[in-house]
């Protein structure tokens, strides 16, 4: 199972980050609850009506099963796998079992709406931009 925490961040340090993607990295990999102050100041608070729209939406499309129950979100493809999202304030906990083209479909489908998403994979000390730029 692949687990992701990720962050939508901030317009005004979008550019601050750029290239410096490592650091942020190690600040992030601590958890969202140890720098929440610093998670706060650097990241937007996650709107959940436009998260709910572009996960029942996009996503929706695209899987077999969608389940939702208070910003929680299974969504099931029967030849793919497994999707479980979690929203909190900060923060987009994603568990993916199966395919990695889970992975990329939610990817695609976050990055339609902005390329300010930041994904951490602590497990394999990975991170990046769900969108980077180019």
């Amino acid at each position: 199972m692949r687990k992701y925490e990720i962050f939508k961040i901030k317009a005004e340090y979008q550019s601050f980050i750029m290239g410096r993607e490592r650091l942020l990295f190690d600040l992030l990999a601590m958890g969202p609850s140890t720098n929440y102050q610093e998670i706060e100041y650097l990241c937007d608070r996650l709107n959940e009506m436009e998260l709910d729209q572009l996960i029942q939406r996009k996503l929706g499309k695209s899987f077999d099963e969608l389940d939702s129950y208070h910003n929680e979100y299974r969504l099931t493809h029967l030849i793919k796998g497994e999707v479980f999202i979690k929203m909190g304030t900060h923060c987009i906990q994603v568990y993916c079992q199966g395919s990695r083209m889970l992975d990329l479909d939610l990817f695609v489908a976050l990055s339609s709406s902005t390329d300010r998403f930041f994904a951490v994979m602590n497990e394999q000390e990975e991170c990046g931009w769900l969108k980077p730029v180019k």
